[in-house]
């Protein structure tokens, strides 16, 4: 099989969450190696199957050194940190893919159903304050107006 076809069978199998079979292409010939993109795969793959996450990371990691300007690869490295259980860390990776594509739509989606919290109203008390609680409730129920809020300097 051609390098080109490998990396494209090995994507589409990673998106249809086969991992398994995808890292067998993907190993194939290591085309993984030649493209940004199918290193991100791959390393999700070897998040998913293998739970190997230091080594899933720093693949991903690698990928986006060579394609900082790819939001598949923010969108997969963060997708390796929800499975290790890093939420905050994947939303930031999936911010950052945002700001290349405000468009993705699996980006978007992966941010809406992870339900990203808006910042407390009075950002020196702490999130869980009957204060920053109460004004939170009423903001949303206001239709998610921000309320100005004196903060001395």
């Amino acid at each position: 099989m051609e390098m080109r076809e490998s990396i494209e069978k090995g994507i589409y199998l990673a998106k249809n969450r086969c991992f398994e079979d995808a890292i067998k292409v993907f190993e194939e010939g290591l085309c993984f190696t030649q493209h940004s993109i199918a290193m991100s795969y791959y390393a999700l793959c070897i998040a998913e199957v293998e739970g190997n996450y230091d080594k899933a990371v720093s693949l991903c990691l690698m990928a986006a050194q060579r394609e900082f300007y790819h939001p598949d690869v923010y969108l997969n490295l963060g997708k390796i940190f929800l499975l290790n259980g890093k939420k905050s860390v994947a939303v930031k990776s999936f911010k950052k893919g945002l700001h290349l594509d405000k468009t993705h739509a699996e980006l978007v989606s992966l941010i809406k159903k992870l339900g990203v919290r808006r910042k407390p109203m009075i950002p020196f008390l702490p999130r869980h304050n009957f204060i920053n609680r109460l004004l939170g409730k009423l903001s949303h129920r206001w239709g998610h107006k921000t309320i100005a809020v004196y903060h001395p300097r």
